[in-house]
């Protein structure tokens, strides 16, 4: 595969040789040349260096041409399709192949594979048993061993994670539309989100777990944006309850102010007077503060505090408040401050 970080020596990567190789094929005239190169590492990347979908991919070039591969490539079931008619059937295409793999699992294995492809991102087993069931543990070790998964590697918070490629992914989505189950897993995967997220929030309020919290969230990252988005149309109850508890990790990655429409909309979903919408008013003043919505701030504060606190005493609210307390406790002036920052 292609560096990503060295796009100047896109052509010597091998799954770029190979695509070359079979595009010239196709096209005598084809040439790795300015935006082409850039957009050929493009192209093998999101299919995953595959060498029989990069094979089919080159043999369209003539056709389409890369930046029309490239456009594509969300269908890439029906575009990826031919082959050499000599090749057995399962390698005609790239969805024969996929599908050749499939049918060599168990029905539970089956299940489980469309289950965890909802993971737009790498995963934990825990994970997996919380949209595919308990017991998922067996089938995830039979998809690792057909090579449906990629083996566990560490995770930026240091627990195993495994990968579906993109390909795989893409294909599961369309096994879960055929078997009606694309709002099940979307669901159970919000929820896991949201448990998650709640308890990272609760580390976050620990200075021994606190920065185990933080990079717990840091690889939960594409699984909680996908459950957000989900929420935001299906379940704005779990919405609000994600919104509120990833606010502190918004706030330490410096991410808070951009996720002020979310708390806007949070706190016109929650009940007034409870936790749960103090906390979206809390967190959603903070973020005004950043952006210089001063009375708009003032007007999030003040609402918090009127259910909180005690009117004659400000501030009294916010040191009596788990949310206000890791406000105080980190980012108030203190030595650990510099101290967690760092560790972060």
């Amino acid at each position: 595969m292609p560096d990503p970080d060295d796009l100047a020596d896109t052509a010597n990567a091998e799954a770029v040789v190979l695509f070359v190789d079979r595009a010239r094929r196709a096209d005598a005239h084809f040439v790795l040349v300015g935006r082409t190169g850039l957009e050929v590492a493009r192209l093998v990347a999101r299919l995953d260096g595959m060498p029989l979908a990069i094979e089919l991919a080159a043999a369209r070039v003539e056709a389409l041409g890369v930046s029309q591969l490239l456009a594509r490539l969300d269908d890439r079931f029906t575009l990826l399709s031919g082959g050499d008619r000599l090749a057995p059937a399962r390698q005609r295409s790239l969805a024969a192949t996929v599908e050749w793999s499939y049918q060599l699992l168990e029905e539970d294995e089956r299940r489980v594979f469309r289950a965890v492809s909802v993971f737009p991102g790498p995963f934990t087993l825990e994970g997996a048993e919380a949209v595919a069931g308990i017991g998922a543990g067996l089938a995830v070790l039979r998809l690792v061993n057909c090579s449906l998964l990629v083996p566990p590697r560490a995770g930026v918070d240091g627990r195993p994670r495994y990968v579906m490629l993109e390909t795989l992914r893409a294909y599961g989505a369309l096994l879960r539309a055929e078997a009606g189950e694309q709002d099940t897993a979307a669901a159970a995967l919000a929820r896991y989100a949201l448990r998650v997220a709640e308890e990272a929030a609760t580390g976050l309020q620990s200075s021994v777990g606190e920065v185990a919290a933080a990079r717990r969230l840091d690889a939960e990252d594409p699984t909680t944006r996908l459950a957000l988005a989900w929420a935001g149309e299906h379940d704005p109850a779990i919405g609000l309850g994600l919104a509120v508890a990833l606010a502190p990790w918004w706030f330490l990655r410096g991410r808070l102010v951009g996720q002020g429409p979310l708390l806007r909309e949070a706190t016109a979903l929650g009940v007034p007077g409870d936790d749960v919408w103090c906390a979206a008013q809390f967190w959603l003043g903070t973020a005004g503060v950043f952006t210089g919505d001063l009375p708009g701030a003032l007007g999030c504060f003040t609402a918090v505090r009127d259910v909180l606190g005690d009117r004659g005493r400000p501030g009294r609210w916010l040191t009596a408040w788990p949310a206000g307390r890791w406000f105080c406790r980190t980012w108030g002036g203190s030595p650990r401050r510099s101290r967690m920052a760092t560790a972060l």
